[in-house]
């Protein structure tokens, strides 16, 4: 007898087939030629490392907690995967069809598949690990002979096949004929507990669904059993079936059809069908699909005529061969083109048509002067090889520290030691993580070129005896301190990384778009001078159009272009401009160059709202005047000659996984001395929770001491001129930085809760005036697109932020005065799916004749799909009257929105 989870063994063998039989392959032809005008990656990195972790063994609060740390606490934009379907405790959004994952996430009182879907539109999960956890068995009964639907009705005996075996939630029972079945067929199943379930005629139609392409197996029919009892009768268990009625009146003097075959499991293509529309309409619209192998194989990719061959338990019912079955057209499980319609572009094989499909050396020859080279062997998809991880031996401590001497020979003994993790904790296991990052870090230490997608299990503990991980401590002390320095390659905090160490480590989906942009984009670009102008194309493999013009500039982003003039540069796409570029000053050519940044999921932190509706403000000094319809920005004047400074303080404004800020900038004059007033300096400041500040400053001395992260920015040159600014987090300057200590803290980044915004005016005349728009918050998305380009709008009511309110009333009404409604689900969950992009809305929830709104604020800006959206009815509501009295713009507001009832007092 083998144990269920023996399919592990399988992956390793694949793992070992894939290390060792990587070959050679060519770069790009125009790679690394020095009058090439694109960068081979985006300024000013030399190198690139991004992550995808299969979720295995990943429970959602870990999960969360692992990101607090790496994305948070580091501020590194690192992704994870998430099955759509898996059992409860995993990281799944289902845990059958259309049933939601409403298990305890582990973080507060919020169910599974909420925690992830928030957790998806921060940024910190973006592809999917296949579609099912695949933990169940699969049974397979041959009828032989055949039985012939010769009869009104005919009846099967099945012998009890599941005997001996666990416990499962498989409900796909499926059908194969040797003919399409009648029309008015019928099936009854019962089990040995005295269950009963009949399928009509419809459900049989609607089964047929499962079938893209009929092949040699003949017709297949599937049928899903339900959950829960309908009041008649007791649900048939599939795993106990021992006997089956098929009803067709039409078939009393005989039919064509026979029945050859019964299947049970839990997974097909008509589980994806009736889970991808909730998806869809959340916009979970991954770019990467990876293999996850299981009890099963029948979710994954692989070319026919490569399987595995194991049995779990001693059943001869059980399927013994297992296929990677999501490309054959012709079978049951066949759902590329479901996960290409939802916008899948890449996927990781199970079973490769060449091994360098799963694993490349992350610093082989092939990558040294250029990109690896795209290949595709599934319709419309590119293959997405991994990095091959160093052959360390981990079977135990004197063979792993023999191992480390040669192939970690450049990191000190006391430290080698500290990465062993245990025997059973191989290189893919989430605890070996720091050995991953020590070889990549020492492959770029001693000069050579690293780009991969590090292949890992982040929530996986193998191995390790003495460590378990907390909410406090999600990794091993090993696996902070290495991510630590992994962190100051990306950002150089400490000043010794030097242009020709800095790491790029973007999410797993914008890495793998910017491959397929990269390898397209030689013939679509035109630079003139300093003029950049893009003609979106046709991608070959995917057969979709680059860039998608309704995301935005997503499918540039990281883009890096030479040009002689950054401070006059322009970028035009498919004829529309855009600012959403940095300016960079010379690299390692001495060339100076723009840069790309996707701008299709911003928060913003000063837009089109009025602050009035979102925050408290304060002006220190000077004349403060907030946005309007008819004035989209807020401007901030001195009245007498000095400093003019406004507060605004959030009450709930979050970035999540930050790489950029932009906002536009302008100065005006009242008086005479337009010098005078181009003189003054202006200063942005974001006084983060965590306490750190990160400042925008006009004209900044390069030796000027900072006490925060901070940007310098040119002076403005001209009057009543807006100006635009896209500036990188990767190339703030940083206040004095100590690593390693205790106490370790990463310097001020834009990430978390904002606590504060400052602007400020100083050494300015009487009569200068600065106006802010479109100060707004990027970070890098791949997720996909929907057709119209319409978002997500979602959120949470609650009592108290924990206990939630279900059936509580939410409407949504924009400007133009259109309102659509819901209730919460048993959860408070409430849900606007396909929200047109740009629209200002206004949220309330009512309960009675109570409503309270976002702690966002009365009035919501949409850019991006909003997954968190909470809104507190509190224990008390108070009712809130502007200063004139008007009753008529009285409304309740939650006292647990701060400041809302003392604003509009």
């Amino acid at each position: 007898m083998k144990k269920a989870g023996a399919y592990l063994l399988a992956l390793r063998v694949i793992v070992a087939v894939g290390c060792c039989a990587l070959g050679s392959a060519s770069a790009l032809a125009d790679a690394g030629k020095p009058d090439a005008p694109v960068r081979l990656l985006p300024y000013p990195f030399s190198h690139i490392v991004s992550f995808a972790a299969d979720t295995d063994a990943l429970r959602p609060w870990h999960g969360a907690a692992i990101h607090r740390f790496f994305n948070e606490e580091l501020g590194l934009t690192i992704s994870d995967s998430l099955w759509p379907q898996g059992s409860e405790g995993s990281s799944s959004f289902f845990v059958g069809p259309g049933q939601f994952n409403r298990s305890p996430s582990g973080i507060g009182s919020e169910p599974t598949f909420a925690l992830l879907l928030r957790e998806w539109h921060r940024g910190n999960i973006d592809h999917f690990h296949s579609w099912h956890e695949d933990g169940p068995l699969a049974l397979r009964t041959e009828i032989q002979p055949p039985l012939a639907l010769s009869a009104a009705r005919s009846r099967l005996d099945m012998a009890a096949s599941s005997i001996g075996l666990p416990p499962q939630p498989s409900r796909n029972v499926r059908f194969y004929f040797s003919a399409a079945p009648p029309a008015d067929l019928s099936i009854m199943l019962h089990d040995s507990k005295g269950g009963l379930t009949i399928f009509g005629p419809g459900d049989i139609a609607r089964g047929q669904d499962i079938q893209f392409e009929v092949g040699s197996l003949g017709w297949i029919v599937e049928v899903i059993v339900p959950r829960r009892s309908n009041g008649v009768a007791r649900p048939v268990d599939a795993m106990s079936i021992d006997r089956i009625e098929f009803i067709a009146p039409s078939c009393a003097a005989g039919c064509s059809a026979s029945l050859t075959r019964v299947e049970r499991d839990h997974f097909s293509r008509q589980t994806v069908l009736s889970e991808i529309p909730w998806l869809a309409a959340w916009n979970i619209r991954p770019a990467i699909l990876t293999s996850h192998g299981g009890n099963t194989l029948i979710q994954d990719f692989g070319v026919p005529g490569k399987f595995a061959k194991f049995v779990a338990f001693d059943n001869p019912a059980l399927v013994d061969t297992h296929e990677a079955l999501a490309d054959q057209k012709q079978s049951h499980a066949y759902h590329s083109d479901l996960l290409r319609k939802l916008g899948v572009l890449a996927v990781w094989s199970y079973f490769a048509a060449d091994a360098k499909d799963i694993f490349a050396a992350p610093d082989g020859p092939e990558v040294q002067h250029g990109l690896l080279p795209l290949s595709s062997t599934y319709q419309q998809l590119y293959e997405l090889p991994r990095a091959s991880p160093p052959p360390l031996d981990t079977s135990s401590q004197d063979k792993f520290d023999a191992s480390a001497r040669v192939l970690l020979a450049d990191i000190p003994e006391a430290e080698r030691k500290e990465l062993y993790c245990g025997p059973s904790c191989n290189l893919s296991q989430g605890n070996a993580l720091a050995m991953l990052i020590a070889s990549h870090l020492q492959s770029i230490n001693r000069g050579k070129k690293v780009k991969g997608l590090i292949y890992t299990h982040f929530g996986s503990e193998e191995g390790t005896a003495v460590f378990r991980s907390s909410l406090e401590q999600p990794v091993t002390p090993a696996v902070a301190k290495w991510m630590r320095r992994f962190a100051n390659y990306v950002y150089d905090f400490d000043g010794s990384i030097g242009v020709d160490r800095r790491i790029w480590s973007p999410p797993a989906n914008t890495w793998v778009r910017y491959q397929v942009m990269h390898s397209g984009i030689a013939s679509h670009l035109a630079v003139d001078g300093s003029a950049i102008s893009i003609t979106p194309w046709t991608d070959p493999v995917t057969q979709t159009t680059w860039p998608d013009m309704r995301a935005g500039t997503r499918d540039l982003h990281g883009l890096t272009v030479y040009v002689p003039d950054p401070e006059h540069a322009s970028v035009k796409i498919g004829g529309k401009e855009t600012q959403s570029f940095t300016r960079n000053p010379p690299d390692e050519t001495g060339k100076t160059s723009i840069t790309l940044v996707d701008d299709h999921a911003p928060t913003p932190i000063i837009g089109q709202v009025a602050l009035k509706d979102r925050a408290s403000i304060e002006a220190i000094s000077g004349q403060f005047t907030d946005a309007s319809a008819s004035d989209p920005y807020i401007s901030l004047g001195t009245e007498t000659s000095g400093d003019a400074t406004v507060v605004i303080k959030p009450w709930r404004l979050e970035l999540w996984n930050t790489s950029h800020l932009q906002l536009a900038v302008r100065k005006r004059c009242s008086g005479n001395d337009a010098e005078s007033c181009l003189g003054s300096r202006l200063k942005i400041e974001l006084l983060m929770e965590d306490g750190g500040t990160v400042s925008i400053r006009e004209d900044q001395p390069a030796g000027e001491h900072v006490s925060s992260s901070a940007w310098s920015v040119p002076r403005l040159k001209k009057l009543d001129t807006w100006v635009s600014h896209t500036l990188d987090v990767a190339q703030l300057i940083w206040p004095k930085f100590v690593d390693e200590s205790d106490d370790w803290r990463r310097p001020p980044l834009p990430i978390g809760k904002v606590k504060e915004v400052r602007v400020s005016l100083t050494n300015a005349p009487a009569g200068t005036t600065l106006d802010v728009q479109n100060f707004k918050a990027l970070r890098p998305s791949g997720n996909g697109q929907a057709a119209d380009g319409t978002k997500l709008i979602a959120g949470r009511v609650t009592l108290d932020g924990s206990m939630p309110v279900p059936g509580a009333q939410v409407r949504a009404a924009t400007g133009s005065g259109h309102i659509v409604s819901t209730a919460t689900d048993q959860d408070g969950y409430y849900f606007f799916p396909g929200q047109p992009n740009g629209q200002i809305v206004g949220i309330r929830a009512q309960l009675g004749s109570r409503q309270c709104f976002p702690r966002q604020g009365r009035r919501i800006e949409i850019g991006k799909d909003e997954a968190e959206l909470d809104i507190e009815l509190g224990q008390s509501l108070q009712l809130a009257r502007p200063a004139s009295g008007n009753a008529s713009l009285a409304e309740q507001a939650c006292e647990a929105a701060p400041g809302l009832v003392a604003q509009e007092r």
